[in-house]
């Protein structure tokens, strides 16, 4: 029977958080045997009073979480001993407690459990204690655990020697299907669970661009950059204060993890350059898809170079100094014009790249002239990296059927232009209000650019026929080119 009576409401609380955190407080847990109940006791008091902790008095401990696939996987364990131990992390001072099977990024609080299966008891009286015993309730509620046989389940908090008969507030979490079903009916989760994407570079629009491709379901990530994030990273990337120190590729594969813990992730923290160029060459032929974060021009290069020859759409954003505006190249080999081809053709729009750190500074800094270190805004890069997880969606989503296949037409060009304010001493600078023109390119809108493939372009296009043509040579009279080793 649940209460409002507050004192007791708080009692029960402190008594939990006691629990959960492992160190005594003025208020526990002790069964009665008589009333067959759990009762909250204060230090000092004549006689316990009685409160049965029900499904309605959440408020008072908190949620415990546990994982319906690992319990299901330790079933036969369980079905066997009758006793299973189990780890849990305390979250907010024992207000959430989480299966340590489902954390990622875990709280350093370890709450130790067990598992008891009907009228079983546990050996130790310490830690939390869980008994599973057989309901008719509906095995749609989280609340109800359905075991490899069928058979339906509530957990309920207990006294490792006098188990209760009151529900608690157990929740069995079925990740994958809870996931697919928010998912289903939009994107092809299946189809992207075998997905590959290669992200290069995880500064802010890299890294909230795979996570935002997790969430959607892609299936397996690899992850290439060699920094580790920084105090100054925090107000704009997904990581956080706590991660300051770590590399860059395990912040972002906690984060993916987080959002979609059956993804597959390989880590590779180092410097994009030709000195690696075997490897970064495997990891293109291994994905489905090349996301370019980095501003390097050499990076860009070789990527470019690489995605070519493995006939790999990649997708290359980037935001403007100080994040004015931003653009989205993407490049589909044969189809279309490549990274190197949007140089030639315009090589202002090419070099425009925020300069957000003074790495970023130092490797552009062409002269012994300083270059200015002029970051944006979280707020200012997001549409960018909205758009790209956008564009690399479809192209996985490809000839497959789509909710999304609706924006194949509108997301036709090869080119795309963002601005979020009108920059001075840009080309951009007399672009109207957003209100005040229907038919001119304002600020705040996307816009898809066509520009033709170079056919003289070195990468993609026939340079050296172009080459000889300009001094009237016949180019089956030159000399192969050596093969590549």
């Amino acid at each position: 029977m649940s209460t409002n009576d507050p004192v007791q409401r708080q009692m029960i609380r402190e008594a939990m958080q006691a629990v959960a955190q492992r160190k005594p407080g003025r208020s526990k847990l002790v069964y009665d045997k008589t009333k067959r109940t759990i009762v909250a006791v204060t230090e000092g008091a004549q006689t316990p009073q009685a409160l049965n902790i029900t499904a309605d008095d959440a408020d008072m401990f908190g949620v415990i979480t546990v994982s319906s696939e690992w319990l299901r996987e330790k079933w036969p364990e369980l079905n066997r001993a009758g006793i299973l131990p189990v780890a849990f992390s305390s979250w907010d001072d024992g207000d959430a407690l989480t299966q340590s099977e489902l954390c990622v990024q875990a709280s350093p609080i370890t709450v130790l459990g067990t598992f008891l299966l009907d009228q079983y008891q546990a050996e130790s009286s310490q830690g939390l204690a869980i008994l599973l015993e057989r309901t008719e309730a509906s095995s749609s509620k989280p609340d109800v655990f359905v075991s490899p046989e069928g058979t339906r389940y509530r957990g309920q908090i207990v006294q490792p020697a006098q188990p209760s008969c009151q529900p608690s507030d157990i929740v069995f979490a079925d990740v994958e299907p809870q996931l697919a079903l928010r998912r289903s009916g939009i994107l092809e989760t299946t189809i992207l669970q075998d997905k590959t994407v290669l992200c290069i570079g995880l500064g802010t629009g890299g890294a909230h661009v795979v996570v935002e491709l997790a969430k959607c379901g892609v299936g397996r990530f690899l992850l290439v950059d060699r920094d580790r994030l920084s105090v100054g990273n925090v107000v704009r990337h997904p990581g956080g204060i706590s991660q300051v120190g770590r590399l860059k590729v395990n912040v972002v594969r906690d984060l993916i993890l987080e959002k979609n813990p059956n993804a597959k992730i390989e880590a590779h923290a180092l410097e994009v350059g030709f000195g690696n160029k075997d490897l970064i060459s495997e990891l293109v032929r291994a994905s489905d898809i090349v996301i370019c974060g980095t501003d390097n021009r050499q990076s860009k290069l070789l990527i470019n170079e690489l995605c070519i020859t493995a006939n790999v759409t990649a997708i290359y954003g980037g935001a403007f100094r100080r994040a004015y505006g931003g653009q989205i190249l993407r490049v589909r080999p044969k189809h279309s014009p490549c990274h190197q081809c949007f140089v030639a053709a315009m090589p202002e729009e090419a070099s425009d790249v925020e300069v957000s750190s003074e790495v970023d500074a130092n490797e552009i800094a062409y002269s012994d002239q300083p270059v200015a270190v002029e970051p944006g805004l979280s707020l200012d890069v997001l549409p960018i990296a909205n758009m790209l997880a956008k564009l690399a969606l479809l192209e996985l989503l490809a000839d497959k059927s789509s909710t999304l296949n609706t924006l194949r037409r509108d997301f036709d060009a090869p080119w795309y232009l963002w601005l979020n304010r009108p920059e001075p001493g840009t080309p951009y600078a007399d672009w109207p209000p957003l209100s005040e023109s229907s038919d001119e390119m304002t600020i705040k809108r996307w816009y898809g650019i066509y520009f033709d493939r170079d056919e003289a372009c070195p990468v993609c296009g026939h340079f050296v026929a172009s080459l000889a043509a300009s001094y009237g040579l016949d180019p089956s009279l030159l000399p192969a080119l050596p093969a590549e080793e």
